[in-house]
């Protein structure tokens, strides 16, 4: 699960372009970093990924490889303020000592996810 922080302050300040801008761009780095797996935009901000074959089997490298990009883009200056994107990401693999069915391990990928955008101090007050 990835989310897109700030996307409805980013329309609000500088319009609903610049913020299918933002979308784009984390679209790319998802896609960059996960080139082996499916994306799907399931929410205005929130895409979800399923990891497979060599994802799979390097799950946190890529999760860490996507916190880098992100960390990187979000503070590079020279970027406009739709440009320098910052997003969470949550990852969890089908566990069967704790999973039923799909939906138990998109509700712990999600769960880590908001963990995430509280540790990155993503989540607003609004």
């Amino acid at each position: 699960m990835i989310d897109l922080n700030f996307l409805k302050r980013m329309n609000d300040t500088y319009g609903h372009e610049k913020g299918n801008i933002a979308i784009k761009k984390l679209c790319y780095v998802i896609c960059h970093v996960f080139k082996h797996s499916p994306v799907f935009r399931i929410g205005g901000d929130e895409f979800v990924t399923i990891l497979k074959n060599e994802d799979y089997k390097n799950a946190d490298a890529l999760a860490n490889e996507f916190n880098y990009q992100i960390e990187s883009i979000s503070n590079e200056k020279l970027l406009k303020p739709w440009e320098q994107i910052s997003a969470a990401i949550g990852i969890a693999l089908f566990d069967i000592s704790k999973d039923t069915n799909v939906e138990d391990v998109f509700r712990r990928a999600d769960q880590k996810m908001y963990l995430r955008k509280k540790q990155m101090k993503g989540i607003r007050e609004d």
